[in-house]
């Protein structure tokens, strides 16, 4: 029996950070490719800036920028119930099918969508009023996502069921975001200076403005696109599953529940 297999009185931060990576690690490939529903409308997002010489408030421009964006924004969703998918398929000993974990992800596309509508605005409200209280407000409802997928719960009570979850482990759970954090800037930083040995040349050389000009522009080419997709596939990915984690955490060490149990929903 595996120590994932055992509950525990406690939240353990390493625990849940080695059941997030040996599940990435086990679907590797599958993750990887459904990373690539939110990475392909981003990487379109990026290449449509327009460039520092172009019209900002260009009609066009306008229209294509909301376009890429709504995508984005909805493949997110359909990303995030995707690897919840993947992460308890694989904790309950399964290997994570891609056409399984996708045709979740588009299941509970519009729960999901309303509960990030109410999630940002109470978050919001209470940035508003006091940092800390959004800070703990997001923690609190950190975990409704995978509560809707698995549980299959409405959209209110997929956010209270977070707060009933989280209660007692919040300073962990912010702990684990925080960690979470810094491995996402890492992982920016090193794309960044990727980025920047690429086209940092172009700038350096540019022998006239319009030369510099045209280096600029060259933050829309295939590059800056490539590295800044392979960042925020490995983010996505990350976020989803180490959220799922912290979900799956929760279940085991206040209400005993196994992989078993929390997979039989997919069944």
């Amino acid at each position: 029996m595996t120590v994932a297999e055992n509950a525990a009185p406690h939240f353990e931060i390493e625990r849940v950070v080695k059941r997030t990576f040996s599940v990435i690690g086990n679907n590797f490939l599958v993750f990887a490719l459904l990373s690539l529903i939110a990475t392909i409308p981003s990487a379109a997002l990026t290449w449509a800036e327009p460039p520092p010489s172009a019209e900002f408030f260009d009609v066009n421009t306008i229209m294509l920028t909301a376009a890429t964006v709504l995508v984005y924004v909805i493949s997110m969703f359909i990303l995030q119930a995707a690897l919840v998918h993947g992460t308890i398929a694989d904790l309950n000993g399964q290997r994570a099918s891609f056409a399984d974990c996708l045709s979740t992800g588009l299941k509970h596309f519009v729960p999901l969508l309303l509960i990030a509508i109410v999630y940002f605005f109470v978050v919001f409200v209470g940035l508003l009023f006091f940092i800390v209280a959004g800070v703990i407000i997001a923690v609190m409802l950190s975990v409704a996502v995978p509560v809707r997928v698995v549980e299959h719960t409405r959209v209110l009570a997929s956010l209270d069921r977070s707060h009933d979850l989280t209660n007692g482990h919040r300073w962990a759970i912010f702990g684990l975001f925080v960690a979470y954090f810094i491995a996402q800037l890492v992982v920016e930083t090193v794309v960044s200076m990727i980025v920047v040995s690429i086209l940092g040349a172009g700038f350096m050389a540019a022998p006239t403005p319009e030369a510099a000009v045209a280096a600029a522009a060259a933050a829309n080419s295939w590059p800056t696109i490539l590295a800044t997709a392979l960042a925020q596939m490995i983010t996505a990915v990350l976020s989803a599953t180490g959220t799922a984690s912290i979900y799956y955490e929760l279940r085991q060490i206040k209400e005993g529940i196994g992989p078993e149990a929390l997979a039989a929903v997919f069944d």
